[in-house]
């Protein structure tokens, strides 16, 4: 690869990373402080409820990553996703594509694993979904840059896992465990895209 092609597809990654935390980071801090100054919560009743077929929930499906209960929450999970937003955008060829799949995929298993009359709101699930992808695709499609990333930062991965499928109150086990297994399988089965684009360089 010349040095030319090479800067230009670095700066082409950093522009998907600004554009990454843009369009998750930006949607989730909007709707919380207008969810809790003007909605006066109502946002959050549209969370996940699974094998429920009412529009409310078909809405969580797509959009419970925008619901948080409160700002710690928030936090929380902004402080994940701004580490694995910098690596989707740096490994990812068409990061915004994949971010929407997990997106979609660890919601549609929550809403069918997930226990009856519960509600799952926050974008947990797709942080796992999201590591559950670089894991994948580091261990089955031998994706070597997340591969790195996974034993760079293995330890943190591994404890964020570890705490997030222990059973605790008020915390979505489903949500965890299910973007978790749609990342990993989604990942396992990206070794085709990736060494297409990887062949045009």
């Amino acid at each position: 690869m010349k040095w030319q092609q090479l800067t230009t597809l670095i700066l082409q990654r950093i522009k998907q990373v600004i554009g990454l935390y843009a369009i998750v980071l930006i949607p989730m801090w909007g709707m919380f402080f207008l969810n809790d100054t003007v909605l006066f919560g109502l946002w959050n009743v549209f969370g996940i409820v699974p094998r429920a077929l009412d529009i409310g929930s078909m809405i969580g499906v797509f959009a419970s990553w925008t619901m948080h209960g409160n700002f710690p929450h928030l936090l929380g999970n902004t402080l994940t996703l701004l580490q694995i937003l910098f690596l989707f955008g740096l490994f990812e060829s068409n990061a915004y594509r994949t971010v929407l799949k997990l997106i979609v995929a660890s919601g549609l298993v929550t809403w069918v694993i997930g226990s009856p009359l519960s509600i799952h709101i926050g974008a947990s699930g797709l942080c796992f979904a999201m590591l559950g992808y670089m894991i994948g695709g580091a261990v089955f499609a031998r994706r070597w840059g997340y591969l790195l990333a996974c034993i760079v930062m293995g330890t943190g991965y591994w404890l964020t896992i570890k705490q997030g499928l222990m059973p605790q109150q008020g915390i979505s086990f489903a949500a965890h465990f299910g973007g978790l297994c749609a990342g990993l399988l989604l990942g396992a089965n990206s070794k085709h895209n990736y060494t297409r684009v990887q062949g045009r360089y």
